[in-house]
């Protein structure tokens, strides 16, 4: 038998969760994993990337916690709809890197962020041009005759970018290597 001090009950709500886990933190300040639980509960359950992101950033700064959390937050943000900071975070992982998976990672993401950068750019030139024509360009050519282009569209590793010739929506060749992009969720908040 469970003497009474014991007895556990599970949290009845994601606050509650959140509520036992910070407390689990102030009376353990040294386990990374409180704050990583914190932040995981804010990702899979909430949607709120900013927040996951900001526990996994402190998971991350505390002693004995894994190197790849910080790439965790930087992840969590571009998918979040924050991609300055997600470019930031990488940037920064990049220039301080202590194993070579983290350089090549950060590199691969960077140019995700580029890549998802040049996306939205073409798709505003694919939509100036819908305005003035009265309908999507059919193939890149268009553009590219009608002035708005100076050549095809490439990504970052040099993948022509593929354009749906009825919605406009511009999106990577499925051959690039930088597949899949991180989705483009909006934050919550």
């Amino acid at each position: 038998m469970i003497p009474r001090s014991f007895e556990y009950s599970a949290p009845r709500t994601l606050d509650e969760a959140i509520a036992l886990l910070q407390k689990g933190l102030e009376q353990q300040p040294e386990k990374w994993e409180f704050a990583q639980d914190i932040g995981f509960v804010h990702y899979w359950w909430r949607k709120d990337y900013p927040q996951a992101a900001e526990w996994f950033t402190r998971a991350g700064a505390m002693p004995g916690a894994p190197n790849w959390l910080p790439a965790l937050a930087a992840v969590t943000l571009a998918q979040g709809g924050n991609r300055e900071s997600s470019r930031r975070l990488w940037q920064e992982l990049l220039n301080s890197a202590d194993a070579e998976w983290i350089t090549t990672q950060a590199r691969f993401r960077l140019s995700q962020l580029d890549a998802m950068d040049q996306i939205d750019i073409l798709e505003r030139v694919v939509g100036l041009y819908a305005q003035r024509a009265g309908s999507p360009p059919r193939t890149w050519l268009d553009l590219v005759r009608a002035g708005y282009l100076r050549g095809l569209p490439v990504d970052p590793e040099r993948y022509e970018y593929q354009l749906n010739p009825t919605s406009g929506a511009v999106t990577l060749s499925e051959r690039s290597p930088l597949n899949p992009l991180p989705s483009r969720e909006q934050p919550r908040g």
